[in-house]
């Protein structure tokens, strides 16, 4: 028997979606994914073939459509996964770990969470170097229009407008809303270089996290402050 043989609806639920990265190709789809290469982009360490089984099981329970769009039944599991995070958020028993750090996923979020309206009216570049990373995964820059935003890992010769150099937990923390930007800025290894009038406004370009602290109506931790 693959299944957990039982007549509970939490256990029937968990049939389909408690497989290893099911969830999180649900978030992925959630936050806006619209094609196999966007939900890796936001999940870097699932191998192509679990994804593409992960898939094929949502389609046939009815969750996902051909077009990578969740049907009714996937869009009504966000208030299940916003309450996942809220409990994690909420409590220690999920608290975040060196094994959590990934430098793509950290930068694929922010890709996809800049404010448009809060950028300049000019493209931008800011470059991000994450200082204890290898380097195959410590540089990315970040191309910001009020129209678009690229994601490149590699250095296309754009003029840098902005750099952020800082440790991966110090800048996952200020994304998470752990950190406030004046107490990121005061980390240890945490520098910001560039256009004056830009540093002064670039954290404004991120809406940051969708399931911070604040996000979920928790209170913020007062190390934020």
């Amino acid at each position: 028997m693959n299944g957990y043989g039982q007549f509970c609806a939490v256990a029937r639920a968990l049939e389909l979606l408690g497989e290893r990265w099911t969830l999180l190709i649900v978030r992925e789809l959630l936050l806006g994914a619209s094609t196999f290469t966007d939900i890796r982009r936001g999940l870097p360490r699932i191998p192509r073939a679990t994804l593409s089984a992960r898939l094929r099981a949502l389609r046939a329970a009815g969750v996902v459509d051909d077009d990578y769009r969740l049907t009714e039944a996937g869009a009504a599991l966000a208030p299940v996964v916003r309450e996942l995070a809220r409990w994690a958020v909420a409590t220690d028993s999920a608290a975040l770990t060196e094994d959590d750090l990934d430098t793509a996923a950290l930068t694929w979020d922010m890709r996809r969470r800049v404010d448009a309206a809060a950028l300049p009216e000019r493209t931008v570049v800011l470059a991000i170097e994450f200082t204890d990373r290898r380097p195959a995964d410590s540089r990315y820059w970040l191309h910001l229009s009020r129209t678009s935003v690229d994601l490149c890992r590699q250095d296309t010769g754009a003029p840098v407008d902005v750099w952020l150099t800082a440790p991966t937990a110090a800048a996952t923390r200020w994304w998470l809303g752990d950190l406030s930007w004046a107490r990121l800025l005061r980390q240890q290894g945490v520098r910001v270089h560039g256009d004056p009038v830009l540093q002064r406004q670039m954290h404004r370009w991120f809406k940051r996290y969708v399931f911070t602290p604040e996000a979920l109506g928790l209170n913020p931790s007062s190390s934020q402050h």
